[in-house]
C-alpha cells in the first residue's frame, strides 16, 4: 500500500454491515480491504472469458420506435423492473423492452425541457423522480418516473459544482476551484475537498472527502486541463461504490456518512496519482508525461469479491484475493452462448453505461454487434439497423 492509500485508509471510519449475526458480520469485515498489487501487473493478449465474470446471459430487444442514436452516453436505469434509456430524452420501456413513453416533451415551454445526450440524468429512486442539466437555460429540471413535471431550479452553483448523482436522500457535488487565477501562480485548483454530499431534506452538508494533497506546487499555465470523469459511482444493492480517478482506493458507502475502503491498488510511479492529477488540471504536465501515466478508469465490483477494473483503455479481472494477470486490449469473449461472440465491456464499465439490478448487468449494445465476428442473432427480425438490445449478464 503507498503512502496516500494508508492515509486515507486510517482516516475514514468502517461501515458496519445491518446484519442479525454478528459473527458473520466481523467475519466479512475481516476480507475488506482487498489490496490488489499492481506494480507487477502488464498488458497481456489473453481475453477474458464472459464465464469468468458471470453465469448467463440473456437479450431485449427494444421496440423499434422511438429510433435510439448514439448510444456511447446512453445508460440503461433499472427501477422496480422498468426500464429507463438515459439518452437526449430519458425513454421509458417495459421489462422485455416495450416502449411506453418519453418521459418529458421537449422545447423551451415552462414544463417542458431538452437533455444533453452526453450527461447523465440523476435518479432519485427513493423519491422515484429523475433530474438532469436543462439545454435550454441555466436551470436543473425535475420529472417523476411517470413524467410528470415537477420542478426546475437555476443551476446558480454550476460555476463551482456539477450535478452527478442521487443516493437515498443526499445529493452529489464535485468541489472545485475555478479562479479568477493569474499566470503563474502555484495552487491546488481541486481544493480542499474532492466532493461533498449535501441532504436534499435539511439542506445539510453530511460528508465531505478531504482533497489529500492540501498544498501542492503545481503552476497556471494559463489553462486548465481537464477529464471527461472524475468520480465513478455505481449502486449495487443499497451499496453506493465510488472511485476518484487519481486515488488507488475503491469505497463504499451505505448513507454517505461513512465510507469504507473496499479495494485498494498498489501502484508505482508509472500511475496517475493527486499530485500528478493537480499539475494536469492546471497545464503544468507535459503531454508526453501525462499519456505516459497509467490512469484507472472504470470499476466493476463482483458478488465474488472479484474486481472489473480498466486501465486506460484496457480490461483486467481481480478475484477476490486481490491476484490479477494484467489487462488486456482484447474484448470479453463470451463463452456462454452463441449470439454475441465479442463485448466490449472495458468501454461500457469506462463509459458507466450499465446498471445493477437483483444481481444482473444490464447495458446496451449495437445491432450491428450480431453481424459480425461470427455472432448470430437472438431474434429473427433483428438486423443491422435496428435499436440497439439491451444486454443482462448474471454476475458472479
Amino acid at each position: 500500500m503507498n503512502r496516500l492509500a494508508a492515509i486515507l485508509v486510517l482516516a475514514l471510519g468502517l461501515l458496519s454491515c445491518n446484519t442479525q449475526n454478528k459473527s458473520t458480520e466481523a467475519s466479512a469485515d475481516e476480507i475488506w480491504p482487498i489490496t490488489i498489487d499492481m506494480t507487477s501487473a502488464e498488458h497481456i493478449d489473453t481475453p477474458i472469458k464472459l464465464s469468468q465474470i458471470a453465469t448467463n446471459i440473456e437479450y431485449i430487444s427494444l421496440s423499434e420506435e422511438p429510433l435510439i442514436g448514439d448510444i456511447t452516453h446512453s445508460p440503461i436505469r433499472i427501477f422496480d423492473d422498468t426500464l429507463y434509456l438515459d439518452s437526449d430524452n430519458i425513454y421509458k420501456y417495459t421489462p422485455d423492452g416495450k416502449f411506453i413513453k418519453k418521459l418529458f416533451p421537449e422545447g423551451p415551454g415552462p414544463a417542458e425541457a431538452k437533455k444533453h445526450r452526453t450527461e447523465p440524468a440523476a435518479f432519485n429512486s427513493k423519491d422515484r423522480y429523475v433530474t438532469f442539466k436543462n439545454a435550454i437555460g441555466d436551470t436543473y429540471k425535475t420529472y417523476s418516473f411517470n413524467g410528470d413535471y415537477l420542478d426546475e431550479s437555476i443551476a446558480y452553483d454550476t460555476a463551482n459544482i456539477d450535478l452527478r448523482t442521487y443516493f437515498l436522500n443526499n445529493q452529489i457535488y464535485e468541489q472545485r476551484r475555478y479562479g479568477p487565477f493569474k499566470k503563474n501562480e502555484i495552487l491546488n485548483i481541486i481544493g480542499p475537498y474532492i466532493f461533498y454530499a449535501k441532504d436534499l431534506h435539511t439542506d445539510s452538508i453530511t460528508y465531505r472527502y478531504a482533497n489529500p494533497l492540501p498544498e501542492t506546487n503545481a503552476i497556471y499555465r494559463g489553462v486548465r486541463m481537464e477529464l471527461d470523469v472524475e468520480m465513478r459511482y455505481i449502486h449495487i444493492d443499497s451499496l453506493l461504490w465510488f472511485k476518484y480517478l487519481a486515488i488507488d482506493t475503491l469505497y463504499a458507502t451505505s448513507d454517505l456518512k461513512t465510507i469504507k475502503p473496499m479495494y485498494i491498488f498498489k501502484t508505482d510511479d508509472s500511475f496517475m496519482d493527486v499530485n500528478c492529477y493537480a499539475h494536469l488540471r492546471v497545464g503544468d504536465l507535459k503531454e508526453k508525461e501525462f499519456n505516459s501515466k497509467k490512469k484507472f478508469g472504470g470499476i466493476l465490483p463482483l458478488f465474488n469479491k472479484s474486481l472489473l477494473y480498466t486501465v486506460n483503455d484496457e480490461l483486467g479481472l481481480a478475484n477476490s484475493l486481490g491476484q490479477t494477470d494484467g489487462y488486456t486490449k482484447e474484448p470479453v469473449q463470451n463463452d456462454l452462448d452463441k449470439y454475441l461472440k465479442n463485448i466490449d465491456l472495458a468501454t461500457i464499465i469506462y463509459q458507466g453505461t450499465f446498471s445493477i439490478y437483483k444481481g444482473d448487468m444490464y447495458f446496451l449494445v449495437n445491432a450491428s454487434s450480431f453481424f459480425e465476428d461470427g455472432s448470430s442473432s437472438p431474434f429473427p427480425n433483428l438486423t443491422e439497423d435496428s435499436n440497439p438490445v439491451v444486454v443482462k449478464l448474471k454476475l458472479k
